[in-house]
């Protein structure tokens, strides 16, 4: 059998053919990236024209607010005491730097809701777009003319909303022709420059306060990135995280590696990685024994060397019958195998058992103070702040009455919810409103008849009302629901 070869023609012919689809790809690619690129400048504009429907007063619209209107936490804890039962207090907040206008604290949250995101990241989100917009004003022209991604912009307004008016206006001329082409470390370093060029005063106490952000966490949600609810958190580990001074730091990480080196001498077959984990544990064990008042090893009989284990049991009809039992750390909410629960009851020097407690049946007292029994039956109940993507564990939060005590709302697990402080304001003002719908589950309603739904799988999209029908307008509605609730004219 014989076999021609293919002519040249049509091996070009493919390969000219072949070009063109892959230039086409890479030319509808670069397109997307426009649009979406537009798209988030449009974003942009609307949240500043947001900001100005929302600032201080009329005579701010600049950007130039008056810096004692701003409340500090310490303030608004004055008010709130003297206005005593009438309820907490909205407030101004400056979420930029020197010279951005300060908006509402309710409206951040009710926008930062509508964008399906957390009080934080709304607070976080304004702050970056009115720094671009007031003090960065010639990286905001950039980020409109489609020059510089938005999320290059945002690392630069980060880095700048410490500076005085002066110095962030000095970054925002040296970046204008870079800006896009140096990376975050370059802007850091400017940005230190500035500042210590422009504020020295402010750069000390920048690196004293630096020093006194040291910290520690082990299994502390709030500062390290948790894998909760994945298989991995059966085997009963938590993250840990720190910031040291760094004699400390090199200190530590010789114990460490000399510590691990020796389990590894001692026949430990495990990893390097695992070792140098199970090093600390060592580490910690030994220190139990010794006194630093004396700095001498203490008697072992008066020393304890477990762990004491706290153990709650919480049973359901589901899971008594499916025979699997899966438990969680109270410290970090994460599921952990029984198994492993088995084997730190088995070193432990001390075991307590709570008594089993059937959270279907409502308790309730006949005062407004919350007993710390019916607290921590509504923790148990709801471990989180019940506000839409609010992760604040219930410990740190108050214990809401949804229906006022003084509006005949009892002090009753089937009334109570856990709300951080923050959006606790936000529904004492009366901004907000929320309703139980079921075990865990809670609807918000806002002023702008916006509906938001909360329960054990997460937050649910924002809903929005249906508007009347067509032939009852008379004129068409608004497009954009952001400022405000959709008016209709009959």
């Amino acid at each position: 059998m014989t076999t021609t070869a293919p002519d040249l023609a049509e091996v070009l012919a493919r390969e000219e053919r072949e070009r063109g689809e892959r230039q086409e790809a890479l030319q509808m690619l670069r397109s997307a990236q426009t649009n979406l690129m537009s798209a988030e400048v449009a974003k942009l504009r609307v949240i500043v024209e947001w900001a100005k429907v929302n600032r201080l007063d009329a005579d701010h619209l600049d950007g130039e607010p008056d810096p004692g209107a701003v409340m500090t936490d310490e303030q608004v804890e004055e008010l709130e005491a003297a206005l005593g039962d009438q309820g907490f207090c909205d407030r101004w907040l400056s979420v930029a730097g020197p010279g951005a206008p300060v908006v509402s604290e309710f409206a951040v949250m009710e926008l930062a809701s509508t964008l399906s995101m957390g009080t934080d990241a709304g607070l976080t989100l304004v702050g970056r777009v009115l720094e671009l917009k007031y003090r960065l004003p010639r990286l905001y022209h950039r980020v409109e003319e489609l020059q510089l991604p938005v999320w290059k912009a945002f690392e630069l307004a980060d880095l700048t909303q410490p500076l005085t008016s002066e110095a962030a206006a000095h970054v925002d001329r040296q970046v204008e022709a870079v800006a896009g082409k140096i990376g975050k470390r370059q802007m850091e370093r400017l940005v230190a420059e500035t500042q210590a060029r422009f504020d020295p005063k402010a750069a000390a106490k920048a690196e004293k306060e630096q020093r006194e952000r040291r910290f520690f966490d082990i299994g502390e949600t709030r500062r390290t990135d948790s894998t909760a609810g994945t298989l991995e958190d059966l085997a009963g580990t938590v993250p840990i995280a720190g910031c040291l001074d760094a004699a400390d730091a090199a200190d530590l990480e010789a114990a460490i590696r000399h510590t691990a080196r020796a389990l590894g001498k001692a026949g430990c077959e495990d990893s390097l990685d695992v070792r140098r984990a199970a090093a600390v544990g060592e580490l910690a064990r030994n220190q139990l024994s010794l006194d630093l008042e004396t700095g001498e090893i203490q008697d072992s009989k008066s020393v304890s060397h477990g762990r004491g284990v706290d153990l709650v049991v919480h049973l359901s009809d589901e899971s008594t019958a499916a025979g699997f039992m899966v438990g969680r750390l109270e410290s970090t909410q994460t599921p952990v195998s029984a198994e492993v629960i088995r084997e730190w009851c088995g070193t432990a020097a001390k075991i307590t058992v709570r008594p089993v407690i059937d959270l279907n049946g409502a308790v309730h007292v006949e005062q407004y103070e919350v007993p710390d029994r019916i607290k921590q039956r509504t923790r148990w109940t709801d471990p989180r702040c019940v506000y839409p993507h609010c992760n604040r564990p219930a410990d740190r939060c108050d214990c809401d009455h949804m229906q006022p005590f003084e509006q005949g709302g009892a002090t009753c697990t089937c009334n109570l919810a856990p709300l951080c402080r923050r959006h606790h304001r936000f529904k004492t003002h009366g901004a907000v409103t929320y309703r139980r719908l079921g075990p865990g589950a809670y609807e918000w309603e806002f002023q702008t008849g916006m509906t938001i739904v909360r329960d054990h799988i997460g937050t649910h999209e924002p809903q929005w009302p249906k508007p009347p029908p067509a032939e009852d307008w008379e004129a068409e509605p608004p497009d954009n629901p952001v400022f405000g609730p959709p008016t209709y004219f009959r």
